[in-house]
């Protein structure tokens, strides 16, 4: 038995979308010259770079930018944009997490050290990718459980 077929009708107009527009919008709470994202300046900086570890030398490496760059940060109180501000936060879980194993001391020697989970390298050699520091990241969780490292 054959199906009966549907005939076309060019009047229905099923290329057009009838449902209302949604807009959505983020308003700050107090003013209208509020940002949303805070500013990540040079003092906030200033306070993970005193947590050790690092010299401003090695932050500019890790950061891709000159120490001359991060010296005029310093003075002019320079904000960095997002990828910078993301690395020196996953920089600052590193430096947080080898200082509690550690010490401030301790952890700057191990960073020098070559951990076998790491494949003979030296350890700080490693911080200027995301998946180094992450690497290192996890070596440390990884010790911090009794993991062998």
């Amino acid at each position: 038995m054959k199906k009966a077929l549907k005939k076309y009708n060019p009047n229905i107009s099923s290329t057009i979308v009838s449902e209302p527009e949604v807009v959505y919008r983020i308003t700050p709470k107090n003013s209208k010259t509020e940002t949303l994202v805070k500013d990540f300046t040079y003092k906030d900086f200033k306070k993970i770079l005193n947590k050790g570890a690092f010299t401003l030398a090695e932050w500019a490496d890790m950061l891709f930018m000159s120490e001359r760059t991060l010296h005029r940060y310093a003075k002019d109180d320079g904000g960095f944009n997002g990828l910078q501000i993301e690395r020196i936060l996953l920089l600052e879980t590193l430096i947080d997490t080898g200082n509690e194993m550690f010490g401030r001391e301790g952890f700057k020697i191990w960073l020098q050290s070559r951990p076998f989970s790491l494949g003979g390298e030296v350890a700080k050699s490693k911080l200027t990718t995301y998946q180094g520091i992450q690497e290192i990241i996890d070596t440390l969780g990884r010790i911090q459980h009794g993991i062998s490292a």
